[in-house]
């Protein structure tokens, strides 16, 4: 079964790694989004501290084979409220 790495990456380091075996891309994508849920759930503040994370999938090359960007910002409403 092949192998692949779930990544969350931040501007300046990978910041978590989840390998996990699949034989079909369609169960390696949702495992890839019940990561990025459960990076959301346990460490919700971050986000908003980082405000640009990428999670992608790479094969055992190191191809990059999914990518989900998730970008946190303020809208014009409620940037003066946060300094």
């Amino acid at each position: 079964m092949p192998n692949y790495n779930i990544e969350l990456r931040t501007a300046d380091r990978v910041w978590e790694t989840l390998a996990v075996e699949r034989d079909d891309h369609e169960g390696l994508r949702v495992e890839m989004a019940r990561f990025v849920g459960e990076m959301l759930k346990d460490h919700a503040q971050k986000i908003w501290l980082d405000q640009d994370w990428r999670v992608d999938v790479t094969d055992e090359t190191g191809l990059i084979l999914y990518v989900i960007n998730i970008f946190a910002t303020d809208s014009a409403a409620t940037m003066p409220l946060r300094r």
